[in-house]
């Protein structure tokens, strides 16, 4: 998890510390955050609720909190039953639409998303919903955090800095290294760059143990990422896809990745 503050133009990552996805929703609850950004599915594909309605005739999947609060009484082994039976791995709209392509939420190979999804909708339906907003599914309210669903592949691809080289699971390897650094000075220096379109971006910067986590973690560095990208969406939403502008109104129960337009 990153926390930044936002001041002006200026926005600081002060503090990124691990979170198991069991410790998330407590983490959320504790703290007073204006917005959080998340790296996970918040839905699925059209077509694989439309599949889970067929398994059980007396749901009716036609709203994302319908699918979020089946979940929450659906076991994984029996989530996972579902996908397998499925077979297929279609993506939503949103995960097509990302300049830089989203994997299916249904994904088993490597990354498996299964798991990651199934726990990250459970865990989005059991928030306050006095106290979270979880876009586009539900209305936002002046006094409410918003949380969106970020892609950091999404906002590298945009912003033309390397998608990928930068992870890996060795403890030392100079090749990853030399990525996250040029990622990181791509991401502080924007407003330095030519392109008119950054004027309208927020500069970024680090505090120095949050440099160093980030230079030697590339899931710091993704979280980073995805702090960065929900400052943005915080101050600049005219930059980014709109999901209510979508000519299909699946998006409003598949859910939409909030990422700035190319």
């Amino acid at each position: 998890m990153a926390i930044g503050h936002l001041s002006g133009w200026q926005f600081q990552i002060i503090e990124i510390h691990k979170v198991g996805s069991h410790r998330l929703s407590i983490e959320l609850n504790e703290r007073e955050f204006g917005a959080v950004g998340i790296d996970c599915p918040f839905s699925l594909p059209i077509e694989f609720i439309d599949f889970l309605a067929q398994r059980i005739p007396s749901k009716d999947f036609d709203s994302w909190q319908a699918l979020a609060e089946h979940l929450v009484f659906l076991s994984f082994d029996d989530f996972m039953a579902a996908v397998t039976e499925f077979k297929k791995e279609p993506k939503r709209i949103t995960d097509k639409s990302v300049g830089a392509p989203a994997v299916s939420p249904l994904h088993r190979g490597n990354p498996s998303m299964v798991q990651m999804t199934y726990h990250g909708i459970r865990m989005l339906a059991m928030l306050d919903p006095q106290k979270f907003a979880v876009l586009p599914f539900q209305d936002t309210a002046p006094r409410k955090c918003n949380l969106l669903e970020v892609y950091p592949r999404a906002l590298l691809h945009v912003l033309e800095l390397p998608e990928t080289g930068y992870k890996s699971n060795a403890k030392t390897d100079d090749a990853s290294l030399k990525v996250r650094r040029q990622i990181l000075a791509g991401l502080v220096n924007l407003r330095d760059r030519k392109q008119i379109s950054m004027k309208d971006l927020i500069r970024l910067s680090l505090t120095k143990t949050v440099e160093s986590q980030v230079l030697s973690s590339d899931h710091a560095l993704d979280a980073a990422i995805a702090c960065y990208t929900t400052a943005l969406y915080v101050t600049a939403p005219q930059l980014f896809g709109d999901p209510y502008a979508s000519d299909n109104e699946d998006v409003l129960i598949e859910g939409w990745i909030y990422s700035l337009k190319k």
